[in-house]
């Protein structure tokens, strides 16, 4: 078990260890405090003792062969209302000595840092040692009450890692061998990233970004020196004086571009780091990175003509190293294996003896990691319900390990505590079914496992009435420490007791759960408002060809590498929350996507169904995740979003539908379809249009097949009917 407290740590499998600490600047001054979490473990070495409220014992601190001696003195902290606990030596300068020279590397980190702050300030704030530079003190128990042993881990002097962002002088500079960064800004101001140049040192490895890739890797030769701006830069707004580091640049071939690896560095939560939230390059100039970073990166493009000096020695695992107690960041799949899996769960699918139309998965998977709220629609036993739980099956996702779950609604759910849960009379609260899942879905052990939830026949009841709560929460996602968070989903006011505020205090709906509700669409249902249609991507069962068989001579090829039940919730979770996110390194799709949307809403102000930013974002990331992973064509993808963000917002029976519908089918068919749309001629009559849909023809080629066939139904239903509707089957 690990016992973690700011800077004390302790792993309770190695033999004899009391604890472990970080060394700061109390320690080369006078001892140190230690944490009430660890008293247990120093009364367990001293054989049941400890010093009583105001006694000091005498202690033996042993190192190889020398002895020096400290004391433990309990002392009463009245500002705190507690006891406190120090290990004191301030009169042992011999130890002192010691220390500093053991931990030479600390001490100078800590007093350089200490006469860098200003000299006025009453209180100094403690300087801390980055993780990646920090030495520790270990005290084992020897047997002997108040007699410990210590040993020492040190710092090795390893090259760090950079990242520089460079604009139209990355081939000047790489030409001088340099990189240059001025002193204080226009307002006399100094910025964090290019104070980072003076803690770069010689043998230190940088990466160059430029032009949405990385470009160049480089080692540097000279550690940073205070410069004049260079010649290189003399067009820049830049102050004169700054710093200047001299590199070795190696080009790198092919370069790296960013999504190539954006979503698996955010994952390692680099402080102070080049990637925004989003997975864009923060604006700056020299960013840390680490060695983690670069190795991941590294494993993801085998491809590229590394140097050696990048090539890390694998840093020691040792168990007397704290990086063998690190944390190993759990990653998404790379972009290019995306493909792989989805192949994998459809292999899956068919194996079971089912058979959902072309490209229906690859939607499915985009959709969710668009937004992981989706509907399937349909008529009744098109296999709605089994597509979801043949999909959560094929990633692991069983009823049995409780990580898939099919919630029926009920016709007689009328508010957020038919879902939720409740508090009942004797104040205790009583979780409803989604409440349940999504507490165990949050468990630490849990988190990284994908959890799916299955609203079955979601539209018995009003869907507006009893997920009213969940749609509002689902708004409220944000970054938080690289993770999504939401608001908080159960009142407090439903929480009287503290075990039920421990359960369930604090409970939003975590990144690992995907919602799928599935609708009939027939006349026994409620219809969904555009709050909920906004909410949500639509995919529809409605074409269905009976004369699919089960092949049992089929044999599938299983796919060589990782497995997709293996898969991490990373796989679905959004890596995309506002359009800010994705908008650095996809702006031509963006735009591209933008303006199609712009010319469709102006169909759809006549009608009042036009769409916001939210739908916009949405459509957006759909796109950008399609062309990531390389699944569909352009137009194919904005087909299945047309029909799926769009359509499902259209009903009436006004002849201003009508020309909505006549408008948006000729768009749909494209230029290139041989179809003529004369939207004039058939506002009086469309048969013509849509009767080339009817069953038994063979549909015109369309730009949009899918929202074409269905523009064309919907057209027929407003002929026959005098009403249409996206939901009427």
């Amino acid at each position: 078990m690990i016992k973690q407290l700011r800077s004390w740590w302790k792993d309770t499998e190695i033999l004899n260890l009391i604890a472990r600490k970080k060394v700061d600047f109390s320690l080369f001054y006078e001892g140190t405090h230690i944490p009430v979490e660890f008293h247990p473990d120093f009364l367990e070495a001293n054989g049941g003792e400890l010093p009583k409220k105001g006694e000091s014992r005498t202690v033996k601190l042993v190192y190889k062969d020398q002895i020096y001696h400290a004391s433990l003195i309990k002392i009463d902290q009245v500002s705190a209302s507690r006891e406190a606990l120090q290990l004191r030596y301030n009169g042992n300068q011999p130890l002192k000595d010691l220390l500093i020279e053991t931990f030479s590397h600390s001490y100078s980190y800590i007093m350089q840092e200490r006469a860098n702050q200003l000299a006025d300030d009453a209180k100094k704030p403690q300087v801390v040692v980055p993780e990646d530079q920090a030495e520790y003190i270990d005290l084992f128990a020897t047997g002997t009450p108040f007699e410990y042993r210590l040993e020492f881990i040190t710092y090795k002097s390893k090259p760090n890692v950079w990242w520089v962002n460079q604009g139209t002088t990355i081939h000047a500079e790489k030409e001088e061998g340099i990189l240059w960064a001025p002193l204080l800004n226009t307002q006399g101001r100094k910025l964090y990233h290019w104070e980072t140049m003076k803690e770069v040192k010689q043998r230190d490895i940088i990466l160059h970004y430029s032009n949405k890739a990385i470009r160049y890797v480089s080692q540097v030769t000279d550690a940073a020196v205070e410069a004049p701006k260079p010649d290189s830069m003399a067009n820049t707004s830049w102050q004169e004086a700054g710093r200047l580091v001299r590199t070795k640049y190696v080009e790198l071939i092919p370069p790296i571009v960013l999504q190539q690896f954006n979503q698996q560095i955010m994952q390692l939560n680099l402080t102070q780091g080049p990637l925004h939230s989003g997975g864009g390059v923060n604006q700056g100039y020299m960013f840390r990175f680490s060695r983690q970073g670069l190795q991941v990166l590294q494993s993801l493009t085998t491809e590229v003509n590394w140097p050696d000096f990048s090539i890390l020695e694998q840093d020691e695992t040792d168990s007397n190293t704290e990086s063998s107690h690190e944390v190993i960041p759990i990653l998404p799949p790379s972009d290019s294996s995306i493909a792989t899996f989805l192949h994998q769960i459809q292999s899956h699918i068919r194996r079971q003896g089912f058979f959902f139309p072309e490209y229906l998965i690859e939607n499915f998977y985009l959709s969710l990691k668009a937004k992981p709220f989706v509907i399937l629609a349909g008529i009744s036993g098109t296999g709605k319900t089994r597509l979801v739980k043949l999909f959560a099956e094929a990633l692991g996702a069983t009823r049995d390990n409780g990580q898939f779950s099919l919630i029926p609604v009920r016709p007689d759910w009328s508010d957020p505590a038919d879902l939720l849960g409740y508090k009942d009379l004797s104040g205790r609260f009583q979780p409803g079914p989604i409440t349940k899942v999504l507490v165990d879905a949050r468990e630490p052990e849990n988190r990284h496992k994908p959890y799916f939830i299955c609203l079955d026949e979601m539209n018995l009841a009003r869907v507006e009435h009893y997920f009213s709560d969940l749609l509002s929460v689902l708004e409220t996602k944000e970054w938080r420490e690289g993770k999504i968070t939401t608001q908080d989903l159960i009142s407090p006011t439903l929480l009287d007791t503290p075990e039920d505020q421990v359960e369930y205090g604090s409970l939003g709906i975590p990144e690992n759960v995907f919602l799928i509700g599935t609708v009939n669409m027939d006349e026994t249902t409620h219809p969904f408002s555009k709050k909920v249609l906004d909410r949500a991507s639509t995919l529809e069962f409605n074409y269905i060809n009976l004369q699919q068989y089960p092949d049992q001579s089929e044999q599938v090829e299983a796919s060589e590498g990782a497995d997709a039940a293996e898969l991490n919730h990373l796989f679905l979770r959004s890596d995309y929350l506002q359009l800010v996110d994705a908008y650095d390194t996809n702006k031509e799709l963006v735009v591209r996507t933008t303006e199609r949307l712009v010319k469709i809403n102006a169909l759809l102000e006549d009608i009042h169904a036009h769409v916001g930013f939210r739908v916009r974002d949405a459509i957006c990331f759909y796109m950008i995740y399609n062309d990531r992973y390389k699944l569909m064509s352009e137009e194919e993808a904005f087909d299945w979003q047309l029909l799926q963000k769009i359509l499902p917002r259209i009903q009436g029976s006004h002849s201003s539908v009508r020309r909505v519908l006549l408008n948006l089918i000729k768009g749909a068919m494209g230029n290139g379809a041989g179809v003529t749309v004369d939207i004039d001629d058939l506002m009086e009559d469309a048969a013509p249009l849509y009767l080339k849909w009817a069953t038994g023809k063979t549909p015109p080629v369309a730009k949009h097949p899918q929202s074409a066939r269905k523009l064309a139904f919907m057209l027929r239903r407003l002929e026959e009917d005098g009403f249409t509707s996206f939901w009427l089957s």
